[in-house]
């Protein structure tokens, strides 16, 4: 019963996620940083630990999930640079996939700066 609970909560928390992306203009709000992951930790680990280890089981699908996103500088990145090679027979371009992985890792610093802000005013 608990396996099952947990593939079905995690299965609706990567949905979830997916959810977001998809509106990630209207959802400033509800991102949340490292702050924010340990007060819903601290809050779940309060019900019990079965609760602390459905959300850690959640919180690593979301990350898995947004680690295949097609960002360069991601997993999913990496993903798309070798299904390019795969269709062209040949790598990259090292310079054009130098700069592309540049521009990811400032959208992904930027994103992470801008949820932290996020949590210090939510917090502070």
């Amino acid at each position: 019963e608990a396996l099952s609970l947990g593939a079905r909560e995690t299965w609706e928390g990567v949905g979830q996620v997916i959810a977001v992306l998809k509106r990630i203009r209207q959802v400033g709000k509800n991102l949340g940083g490292p702050g924010s992951i340990v007060v819903a930790a601290v809050s779940e680990a309060s019900q019990g630990w079965a609760r602390l280890l459905v959300f850690l089981t959640l919180l690593s699908a979301n990350l898995a999930v947004i680690n295949m996103l097609p960002i360069p500088v991601l997993d999913g990145g990496h993903m798309m640079f070798l299904l390019y090679e795969g269709a062209r027979g040949k790598p990259v371009n090292e310079r054009i996939a130098f700069v592309l992985t540049m521009i990811g890792f400032v959208f992904i610093l930027s994103l992470m700066l801008f949820v932290i802000g996020l949590d210090i005013r939510r917090y502070s």
